[in-house]
């Protein structure tokens, strides 16, 4: 994704709220695919999932993807929320723009996403408030039936001068990669 400011510095960050479902239509939720995600922070929010400014390890949490897991097996620790939706910080290795941010497997079907991104954040949101949403075929889709990978610079960035920038201007354009690379491969 690009952007650019014509005249003045603008905030922009945007981010792809694509629905995955490794197992396919009708095949029921996501609870049991496997995630790892390539960061081992995320940035706190308060009650309303508005970011502080702040910092945490997700070692030994809920959100620790840093190796690979089932969704479902802590989800029920996210009463509060009904699942995932949080940012996380992406790991960078020196050097690189480019990097890997997240692997999704779906065990029964085979499949699998890898995510690259140049973006610092990536928000995992396990959709919690999915209800009663008429697909393909009749099927119908409630909560969990998808996940979304959001890689983007972290939310509310504008508010916090410790986060990345989001402000683009006409000699700073927006220049946002993402790339969704499939396979049968098995990773776990």
């Amino acid at each position: 994704m690009k952007g650019k400011a014509l005249n003045k510095p603008t905030p922009l960050n945007l981010a792809n709220h694509a629905y995955w479902n490794l197992g396919g239509q009708n095949s029921g939720d996501i609870l049991n695919e496997v995630v790892q995600i390539f960061g081992s922070q995320i940035t706190v929010v308060d009650s309303k999932l508005i970011p502080t400014g702040k910092f945490a390890s997700v070692k030994g949490t809920a959100y620790d993807f840093l190796k690979p897991q089932i969704i479902g097996s802590r989800i029920n620790q996210l009463a509060e929320t009904k699942g995932y939706d949080i940012n996380y910080v992406l790991d960078v290795e020196k050097g690189k723009k480019k990097k890997l941010a997240a692997i999704v497997q779906d065990k029964k079907s085979g499949r699998v996403l890898e995510l690259y991104t140049n973006a610092p954040g990536l928000q995992f949101y396990s959709g919690n408030y999915i209800k009663n949403l008429k697909g393909k075929g009749g099927f119908v889709y409630n909560a969990h039936a998808g996940l979304c990978l959001e890689t983007q610079a972290f939310p509310d960035s504008v508010n916090h001068p410790n986060f990345p920038s989001t402000i683009v201007t006409p000699e700073k354009p927006y220049n946002h990669y993402m790339l969704f690379k499939f396979s049968t491969k098995t990773h776990y």
